[in-house]
This record gives structure tokens, sequence and C-alpha cells, in this order.
């Protein structure tokens, strides 16, 4: 009995010695399958990429890999821009003690990477970060950046921040990802001050399936040009720019090639140089937009705005561009709206919505032509307008300023100032004598409709066609 027990005991003592012994090589195999996968799924929507290095030294309780990439810019933009170099260098541990563990799914292997990010117009700190790869295929990453600062040069800005926490977590199949990220303070520097300050940033994004996703961002604090001083602390000039309580959420839907959109933008408080607003609000949305006509669009404005059209042609090409894909957006019903916009102002609330649709209605997209008259009789639109008359007043005329700065001498800023709001306080009059705008005690509004190829504002009807 004991000779049995003894052998038995010696029997499973192998057995656990060559799992111990052999494990770690066959999870390497898949320690190196995960990060391949992983790797691919985070460079797959990179542009115009040059891979520099991609290295895998597989060892048996421990791995080591590099890769770098290189994003070339643009060639076709008319501003000049830097490569963006990316570099990681990571080490893989793929030993017993990673998956010998309790949970579930088991973990294949556990990286630690430091990510360098070269060619941005701010100088980023190197990004440590620990991933862990999952026997299911799914994946977690921690990034953890302690307080420091970035020195600002000639070529680029740099970046004076607290601590960086962030979370990545991407499902099997990489089909949902959750990301968190926070930074309680941090400041764009230059060579010649603070740029720009912000504090207790909050970064959200959840994406359950490859056709949906949400992203929200917080900032308590946002300030810009001569925010802070050059210690962090208040600086005596007023910054040009300065919100409270800012607060974005975006969100997405795809279904069968068409593209549902919001985004809804507020802050507690805005200000600028000259006047300071309280709550405001703005929400935009596109409904049952055809995503390849989307991505053909944003291609050819990208187009336009290089030198690669002769400035001639312009016209041409936009209005060919606008035929060619505004049937693919009249087919799906797209939809177009602006709602709510709500400003408080020191002199009372601004308030404006508008909505727009491609309506095809009875006609057929298929006779339509190349004219733009032809496909905009199909424009649905309705929206209004009403705020004070001050604001109004202020807004022309700061529309205006930099046509009269241009026109009068360097010296000359106040009579551009003053010339600026005579010429609005005429514009204004000019449209309320006409119809085009309404005056009700300290208040303006005015009214857009747009149909069957007809037009009025504030009642009065312009034929499109």
């Amino acid at each position: 009995m004991r000779r049995f027990l003894g052998g038995a005991v010696l029997t499973v003592a192998i057995l656990l010695g060559l799992v111990l012994a052999a494990g770690p090589l066959a999870l390497g195999y898949l320690a190196k399958a995960g990060y391949e996968d992983l790797l691919a799924g985070l460079i797959e929507d990179l542009p115009d990429r040059e891979i520099l290095e991609n290295s895998y030294n597989r060892g048996w309780f421990a791995s080591s890999a590099a890769f770098e990439v290189l994003i070339h810019p643009d060639s076709a933009a008319q501003a000049p821009a830097r490569p963006i170099r990316i570099r990681l260098d990571s080490r893989i541990a793929q030993g017993p003690w990673i998956w010998l563990t309790t949970r579930l799914p088991p973990v294949l292997g556990r990286i630690h990477t430091r990510l360098e990010v070269q060619g941005l117009p701010v100088a980023l700190p190197v990004l440590p970060m620990s991933i862990e790869l999952y026997a299911d295929g799914s994946g977690r990453m921690q990034l953890r950046v302690p307080p420091g600062e970035t020195l600002p040069t000639a070529q680029v800005m740099g970046l004076r921040h607290g601590p960086l926490d962030g979370d990545l977590v991407v499902s099997s199949g990489q089909e949902a990802v959750e990301v968190r990220l926070t930074l309680p303070e941090g400041v764009v520097t230059t060579p010649t001050g603070p740029l720009a300050r912000l504090s207790d940033l909050r970064f959200e994004v959840d994406r359950p399936d490859e056709s949906s996703g949400t992203g929200r961002l917080q900032v308590a604090l946002v300030e810009v040009d001569g925010a802070v001083g050059t210690t962090g602390s208040a600086g005596t000039a007023p910054p040009s720019l300065r919100i409270e309580g800012l607060s974005a959420t975006l969100s997405r839907t795809l279904r069968e090639g068409l593209l549902d959109l919001r985004l809804g933008l507020a802050a507690k408080q805005l200000a600028t140089a000259s006047m300071t607003y309280g709550r405001s609000e703005l929400g935009l949305s596109g409904e049952r937009l055809d995503a390849e006509a989307l991505a053909d669009l944003g291609e050819g404005i990208r187009l336009l705005a290089t030198d690669q059209v002769a400035q001639e042609m312009r016209g041409l090409v936009t209005a060919g561009l606008i035929a060619s894909l505004a049937p693919r957006f009249i087919e799906s019903a797209t939809r177009i709206g602006v709602e709510p916009i709500r400003i408080e102002t020191p002199d009372g609330l601004a308030l404006g919505r508008l909505d727009l649709r491609l309506d095809p209605g009875t006609a057929a997209t298929s006779r339509l032509t190349s004219g733009v008259v032809d496909w905009v009789i199909l424009l649905r639109a309705d929206g209004d307008l009403e705020l004070p008359e001050a604001v109004a007043l202020d807004w022309i005329a700061r529309s205006l300023e930099p046509g009269f700065e241009d026109e009068l001498l360097p010296n000359s800023e106040p009579t551009a100032e003053q010339a600026a709001r005579q010429e609005a306080q005429t514009l204004l009059e000019g449209w309320i004598r006409e119809g085009w705008v309404t005056r009700r005690d300290t208040r303006i509004s005015s009214a857009l409709r747009l149909g069957d190829g007809l037009l009025t504002i504030n009642g009065k009807t312009v034929p499109l066609r």
C-alpha cells in the first residue's frame, strides 16, 4: 500500500512538474498571439503608417517585444506637419505565478509597456502601462503616470500635469471597449509661459459593440491665454477664455450603413475678455447619415482644403461633390438638428433651434441632375432664434471687426471697434425695417422655414428657383 501511495505521489509530482515546465512554453505562444492581436487592433485604423520595428523575443517565463511605427503627415495638406512616431517597449510575464490564478478567465500574460509618442504639438511624458491578456481573448490596460513636466521648445509645447490614471477594457473579439481617464490638473506651456490650463478632467467611453457607443467628457475648469502665471498661480492678465463646468457627450449608432450621431455640449459659465455668460447648452444631432457617403464627403472636404485643387476650380469641384453625394443623403432621409441653443447672457436668454431634413417624398432620386436647385427643393428646414438686441449687436460687431482692422492702421483698434459697432447697428436696423427681424422691447427674433423650393424668413418668402 505504501509503495502504491508513493508511486501515485511520484506520478502526480512528475505530471505537475511537466505542467509547470511546459506550461509557460505553451502559454508563451498564446501570450504572443494575444499581444499581436491586441497590437493589430490598436494600429488597424492608423493612416499612412510605416512599421519601423516589430520584434518579439519569446522566453520561458518572460518575453520582450518592441514596436515602433511612423505615421506620415498628409502630403496634400497645405500646412507643414511633423510625422508622428509611436514606440512601445514591452516585457511580457507568462510564468506559473501568472496563470495559476483563481480568476476567470485565467490570465495568459501580463505586459509592462513604456509608450513614447513624438511629433504631436504637445510634448507628452513617457506613458507606463500594464496590460493583462486573458484566455478568452479579452484584455485590460492600466495607465498610471506620476505627476511631472515636459519642457517646451520652439517646435512643441510643454505639459505640466498631475497624476494621470487611465483604464482600457477590451472584450474578446475586441468588439466591446470601455475607457476611463482622469487628470486632476494640466497646464500647456510655451517658452514664454503658460498657454492653457485645465482641472479635474474625466473622460469615459462605453462601446458595447462596433455599431454603438457613447463618450463623455467633463472638465471642471478650462482657461486659455494668460490664465496662469509662470509658477502655476493665477496671473494678473485676465484669460481670453474661461469655461467652468464643461461637459460633452457624444453617442453614435450604426445600423444597416446608416449612422446616428448626437453631441451635447454644456457649460456652467463661459467668459471671454469682454463678456461673461451663464449656463450655456448646445445640442447637435445627425440622423440616418449614409456612412459611406459621409466618408466620401470628408475626403472631398480634405481635398478642397489642399493646394491640389486650383482656386478657380474649387467652385466647380464643390458643386460636383454636392451633386454626387446629395442623392445618397436624400435617399436615406437624412436629418440634421441643432437643439437646444440656450445661452444665459448678462442681458437675458439667447434661445434658438434648427431642424433640417432631406425628404425624398415622391420624387425619385434617379431623376436628380447635377443642378443644385434640382435637389434643393427636397430640403425641409424649420428654425427660430430669439436673443437680446444688445447681444446681437455685440456678436455682429465682432464678426465685422477683423475686416475693419484690415482696412485701418494697426494703432487704430478703438476706431475699428467703433466702426464695427456702428456698421452692426446699421445692418440690424435695416433688417428690422425690411421685416427680416422682429423687435419686441429689448429683444429681437426671427424664424426660418424652408420647403418646396421656398425660403421663408420671418414671414418673407424668397423663391429658390
